[in-house]
């Protein structure tokens, strides 16, 4: 038995799933022979868990490797471990050959193996647990992110994630209520629900999607708000309509990607829905859920996207407002099948519909954020004089600027009144009751 373990740090890059994917790795390697340590403080061993999924992504994971390894080769580091999606999107033998000096890679599908396969380099057999440890939650106790699927079936035509996170498989009802559970004992008052593709959620287990269902279930659980993400609109359908409407911890917010909605590029892109659609469900979820704030994410500058069918979707998010718009660059990623289409669009062209899209987008959050300064709302103390509604999901959304937190403690929730507006941010003021 080891007597003293061996300090580790943990560098993780890219979305929520990753960190979720961080957070199991960090347990697993402590109920070892492993401790964990801030970056910097002396470990003997870093771990990259790293994002591929667009070429920028890429780069930065190799960025960071490059890093690594320079501190490696000053002896700051014995050991340099690289996990995630950049090992599962190469062949091994390439990744070898470029970088020779990383000791570990893991493959998403190999990252539960992270403490016998780390055991095996540093101690030179597999170590076995000693006394479990307390959980490490690297995110805020009053937040947590519930994965509740893994891989994707979807096959967008520009997207990189089935191959690298492999086949859709759901978790259980049972496993995800105990994961929620745990992270509830440790002060979580939002669960932000999260997959590849939320609403494809059972469908391996019963046959069908059944999102509303496991939504249905986890309707007991003591939280505040439960916060859908990632959400296809292709199966939002009535069921879950009507489930998040009459919910009452169910969040009214919704993250749900639509990319474009010009019906020619979405079947282009692969996407289940086309624009007639888009406008079906977003009427149902303002008829049904009147306060319902909606976030989306676009690609602008898909192969075969000329002004016109640019101009239409400018005009779409006119008539169908989101409160968050997330709008990225199309990036050609040589592994699918948009990298063979034609019609490529320059990048100056994409920067500039890019900035169109934005400015567009600013003027409506202006005046919606104006429109709402003398109301009051619930809001969640983030620290820093920072708060968020259920309007805003942490991390990719706007906030509440508070003009004071004296007295406030982080995690709590605050009747608050809105009393101005900067740039995207809400500012605001404790209400007294």
């Amino acid at each position: 038995m080891i007597s003293e373990k061996v300090p580790f740090s943990i560098v993780s890059l890219g979305c929520a799933r990753t960190l979720v994917d961080t957070e199991k790795m960090v347990e697993s390697l402590q109920n070892g022979g492993f401790g964990l340590v801030a970056e910097g403080s002396k470990e003997k061993i870093t771990i990259l868990n790293t994002c591929s999924f667009i070429q920028s992504a890429v780069e930065e994971t190799e960025r960071n490797i490059a890093d690594l390894l320079a501190k490696k080769q000053a002896g700051k580091l014995k050991y340099v471990v690289v996990a995630g999606c950049y090992p599962s999107r190469y062949k091994s033998a390439d990744l070898a050959a470029k970088y020779p000096e990383v000791d570990l890679w893991l493959t998403t599908k190999q990252e539960d193996q992270v403490q016998q396969k780390l055991s095996q380099l540093v101690f030179k057999r597999k170590f076995q647990p000693n006394q479990p440890v307390k959980y490490t939650k690297l995110t805020p106790s009053h937040f947590a992110y519930i994965k509740i699927s893994e891989g994707c079936d979807n096959w967008c035509s520009f997207c990189t994630i089935p191959k690298i996170r492999g086949k859709h498989t759901s978790k259980t009802i049972e496993a995800i209520l105990t994961e929620a559970e745990k992270q509830i004992s440790f002060g979580a008052q939002e669960l932000l629900l999260i997959a590849e593709d939320t609403t494809c959620w059972g469908e391996d287990l019963y046959g069908k999607p059944s999102f509303h269902v496991l939504l249905k279930a986890m309707a007991h659980l003591p939280v505040k708000w439960i916060r859908p993400m990632y959400i296809f609109p292709s199966r939002v359908n009535q069921d879950l309509i009507d489930v998040l409407a009459s919910t009452p911890n169910i969040a009214p917010y919704l993250d749900m990607p639509i990319q474009h909605v010009n019906s020619a590029l979405l079947k282009a892109m692969n996407r289940a829905h086309d624009q007639a659609h888009l406008r079906s469900i977003l009427t149902e979820l303002r008829k049904a859920i009147p306060h319902l704030s909606l976030r989306t994410s676009l690609i602008i500058g898909f192969p075969g996207e000329t002004e016109v069918e640019f101009q239409e979707l400018l005009d779409f998010l006119k008539a169908f407002p989101f409160d968050h718009i997330g709008c990225f660059a199309y990036s050609e990623e040589k592994e699918t099948r948009s990298a063979k289409m034609e019609g490529k669009v320059d990048a100056e062209t994409i920067r500039s519909r890019i900035k169109r899209v934005m400015d567009q987008q600013f003027e409506y959050v202006q005046a919606k954020h104006k429109a709402l300064i003398g109301t009051e709302l619930e809001a969640i103390y983030e620290g820093n004089g920072v708060a968020r509604s259920y309007r805003e999901a942490p991390d990719v959304d706007s906030v509440i600027l508070l003009d004071s937190d004296i007295g406030l403690t982080v995690g709590q929730f605050y009747p608050l009144r809105l009393t101005g507006v900067q740039g995207y941010d809400l500012i605001g003021q404790l209400s007294i009751v």
